[in-house]
């Protein structure tokens, strides 16, 4: 949550990665590998298989490992928080009581919830990541990426929300990401030094770009699809849900480019709650113990609940800070001040985004700001002489 790590054996991936199933082509007259989309071990390894697939060290070698600057990372670090939180599960199962008793008695350190590899069905979250995973695996498959699998229920593939959100991803990773690999490439060849990296800089910018716009098609197909799952969770994180779906927004007006796995081992990946919300009694027992994730409930809470309007303006306040790129690199820290810290500091970081905010951001803007200057110098003068008469 945190951050701070300085090696892969510290991540959440630690404990596993290197015994997920392999993905490797050793044999190309060889039968797809069956894969069983409801199980978390399963779609980690498709994940592995991904980032080890699409680009390789020259593109994505990092601080921690030859592919540690890879952008799914942090998808993977979505799911591993679902399943350790215990929102893979059916909730129908879940109990506010028995969870917080639970919670309690584990470590106070964030020791996982749940471990179970099986992913329940009847889980909203479990749905919804499979967009995320097994989907965006299968249209980088289409694309020629990857290898080819197997489902071992094919009853996902029937599934029009899948469908839809392979197709999303497929045409992500047919033309933008192809272009982000061919624009580095490039930029390794032709330019060394500080020009390289500001190309490659663009370049995934650029590519951010379009993920989070992909990232939102998904979120539309897996949400029309997802009513009645959602039906199933309790309000408290329904809600929680609906406004971690919202996020995305948020993020796409922010630019964000901060989901390898180098950023969230710096930044941490936010204080999301380490407890599903079984009921109010689950959130009361958040607020007193682990405020910091009350906080992001609150937030979430809020999301869900911003009318359209208000996101619009949400989204284009935060557009404007972060189209300074020295302030678009240091939000993790900004929004945790803003988030969690002292009323100080909470004060500096206030008046830091609202100047960035006002601040002109174009030669129009800056003749505007100009001329608002001039008259009110002039209308002040007036006043002056007129009070001096």
């Amino acid at each position: 949550q945190r951050g701070g790590l300085t090696c892969f054996s510290q991540t959440c991936f630690a404990d596993y990665w290197s015994d997920l199933l392999s993905m490797a082509e050793d044999d190309s007259q060889a039968a797809p590998i069956s894969i069983d989309p409801y199980k978390f071990s399963h779609r980690m390894a498709l994940g592995k298989c991904l980032i080890e697939h699409t680009g390789g060290e020259a593109v994505w070698g990092g601080r921690l490992s030859s592919s540690s600057k890879h952008w799914y990372y942090g998808y993977l670090a979505q799911l591993d928080w679902q399943r350790r939180s215990g929102r893979l599960q059916d909730p129908r199962t879940w109990n506010a009581q028995r969870d917080v008793q639970t919670a309690a008695d584990s470590s106070k350190a964030l020791s996982s919830f749940c471990n179970d590899d099986r992913i329940s069905k009847s889980s909203w979250w479990g749905y919804m990541n499979l967009n995320f995973s097994v989907a965006v695996y299968c249209g980088a498959s289409q694309a020629g990426l990857v290898p080819t699998i197997e489902l071992s229920d094919p009853s996902v593939l029937q599934d029009l929300g899948f469908q839809e959100c392979v197709e999303h991803w497929k045409k992500f990773w047919s033309t933008h990401h192809q272009d982000f690999i061919k624009a580095v490439v490039a930029a390794s060849d032709q330019h060394v030094g500080d020009a390289a990296a500001a190309t490659k800089k663009a370049a995934l910018t650029t590519l951010y770009k379009h993920l989070w716009n992909t990232h939102t098609d998904v979120i539309v197909s897996g949400l029309a699809h997802a009513k009645e799952l959602g039906q199933l969770l309790p309000r408290e994180d329904r809600n929680a849900g609906l406004g971690w779906c919202k996020m995305v927004e948020l993020l796409s007006a922010m630019s964000w480019t901060l989901l390898s796995l180098d950023n969230l081992s710096e930044f941490g990946i936010g204080y999301l709650p380490t407890v599903r919300l079984a009921g109010t009694e689950t959130v009361d027992w958040i607020q007193d113990h682990r405020p910091k994730e009350y906080v992001t409930i609150t937030n979430l809470t809020k999301l869900k609940d911003a009318s359209p309007d208000a996101m619009k303006q949400i989204c284009r306040f935060w557009s404007r800070v972060t189209n300074w790129d020295f302030q678009r690199e240091s939000m993790p820290l900004t929004v945790d001040v803003l988030s969690h810290g002292n009323g100080l500091r909470k004060a500096l970081a206030l008046g830091r985004v609202l100047g960035l905010a006002m601040a002109p951001q174009s030669l129009v803007e800056a003749g505007l700001w100009v001329g608002f200057l001039s008259i009110a110098v002039a209308v002040g003068s007036a006043l002056h002489n007129q009070t001096s008469l």
